[in-house]
């Protein structure tokens, strides 16, 4: 069976400015027409040159309107990629539509308030679409493989993160949050916040903030985008170690033993070591057909809106305290 997808916003991470000629894949049209499930697609953006050009390079027909995509086109599916302030805009009226898909697939965060974010439950508790967030990197092998060792506590009992990171405590900070939130199946509890630098986001200044989660301690660095873009992520444990850089692009394992000296020391076993962020969107769409294929809802539940909240609580609770 074929199954019809629709995408609105076609910016970046739509694949608007994607090489669909080689093999890495980082956006949604792409990453559907990698999977054999999916047939024909379907693109609105109120800029219409943009769903025009996806369109063209993707293979699919552009729209006037989202009401004529849904009415029209009757997607299974919709990918929501219009920018972090629209998301509820077009998510809210799409899940109580007549027309609405069975499946959405928003980026993050899935909206930017909390009565919003209630709404979009409330919706989809009575019935309306299913609703799965892109915290990518959930969807990664690499990095699930990293909760799976700390979750048997291969390393010992976590005693410090230490993350820098730069754009924003709302806008990057949710990828943090969700990540550690993912690797210790626990909350993120935050003790203290202070103004680390701007970014180029509306009151969204970047935090450096004080915490813990599970046994460790946590520090988040801010830094300043002027310089460069950072995401780096520092786990050590008791007898070991686990660094995340290049926005966990590299993912290094280090593991205590005792050198010639007897001295405890760390040693990299390259075997847990190497790669991470490999197509991670392309898993998503995977198990996005797997699920319409047999309807089985469990498979979506480690991605799903309640886990989002659960990040975007912390959020919140964290410019609260900020702005107290």
């Amino acid at each position: 069976m074929s199954y019809r997808v629709a995408i609105i916003g076609c910016g970046m991470i739509a694949g608007y400015y994607e090489d669909f000629a080689v093999p890495a894949t980082y956006s949604h049209a792409k990453a559907y027409l990698r999977n054999g499930v999916f047939g024909e697609l379907g693109f609105y953006d109120r800029h219409p040159e943009r769903a025009e050009a996806l369109a063209a390079k993707a293979g699919g027909k552009a729209y006037d309107s989202i009401e004529e995509l849904l009415s029209s086109f009757r997607p299974d599916v919709v990918s929501v990629c219009v920018t972090d302030d629209e998301h509820f805009a077009v998510m809210e009226p799409m899940m109580r539509s007549a027309y609405a898909p069975r499946l959405i697939f928003a980026e993050k965060p899935v909206c930017t308030r909390r009565d919003e974010l209630e709404r979009l439950l409330e919706l989809q508790s009575a019935g309306g679409p299913v609703v799965i967030v892109n915290h990518s990197r959930r969807f990664d092998t690499a990095h699930q493989r990293i909760r799976e060792l700390l979750a048997r506590r291969e390393l010992g009992e976590p005693v410090r993160v230490h993350v820098d990171y730069y754009g924003g405590w709302r806008h990057m900070g949710v990828h943090i949050v969700d990540t550690l939130q993912f690797f210790f199946d626990g909350e993120l509890h935050i003790d203290r916040l202070d103004y680390a630098c701007g970014s180029k986001y509306v009151d969204d200044p970047t935090l450096n903030v004080e915490g813990s989660i599970a046994s460790a301690t946590v520090r988040l660095d801010g830094f300043l985008e002027d310089f460069y873009q950072i995401l780096d992520m520092n786990i050590m444990c008791e007898a070991g170690q686990i660094k995340l850089t290049d926005f966990g692009n590299r993912i290094d394992v280090l593991r205590k033993t005792v050198n010639a000296e007897h001295e405890n020391v760390l040693e990299l076993d390259a075997d847990c070591s190497g790669s991470g962020m490999n197509n991670p969107i392309c898993n998503a769409v995977d198990l996005m057909a797997e699920y319409l294929e047999n309807g089985d809802h469990c498979l979506l539940v480690p991605f799903g809106m309640e886990q989002a909240a659960k990040t975007m609580n912390v959020i919140w609770k964290g410019s609260d305290a900020y702005q107290s």
